[in-house]
């Protein structure tokens, strides 16, 4: 009797998993630099944060906190403004209003420290000084309201 030897299981040729991985690592990749910018939700019109940074804070205040132009005044080539603060002793007082007053404080990056200490002197005060980074101040308090002018360092 013959015996037929069965031929071994044909060696199937094993595939390597480096180009699955080299897939994979490049669709992760894509997704990391395209997926924000197309799930962020915004629009192609909204403006560049970078230009935001670069714009100017004066014209800023100007512009977002004063649209009435009742109580800011720029001048010297946009590098003095001047506020005025509507006061506490008339009912049609014109200035600006004590959430006016926080935008322009908030635009212009004034510390807590110094726009408390401006809120808190008194009329008998006088002219009081003050600076932070980039900027001086020089204000008066009183029933007729706060008035700084505030000029940019340059």
């Amino acid at each position: 009797m013959t015996h037929l030897q069965e031929s071994p299981p044909s060696a199937r040729r094993k595939r390597s998993p480096l180009p699955w991985v080299l897939l994979a690592v490049f669709v992760v990749a894509l997704a990391v630099v395209v997926g924000p910018r197309l799930f962020s939700g915004s629009d192609s019109n909204t403006p560049n944060p970078v230009a935001d940074a670069q714009a100017d804070p004066m014209l800023t205040a100007v512009d977002k906190c004063d649209p009435g132009k009742e109580g800011l005044k720029l001048s010297d080539k946009n590098t003095k403004l001047s506020v005025n603060g509507a006061g506490t002793g008339s009912k049609h007082a014109i200035g600006l209003d004590e959430t006016q007053m926080t935008c322009v404080f908030t635009t212009l990056g004034v510390p807590g420290a110094l726009s408390a200490r401006m809120s808190g002197t008194t009329e008998a005060d006088g002219r009081l000084e003050g600076e932070w980074p980039g900027y001086s101040v020089t204000w008066t308090n009183s029933a007729a309201g706060l008035d700084l002018v505030v000029t940019a360092a340059g």
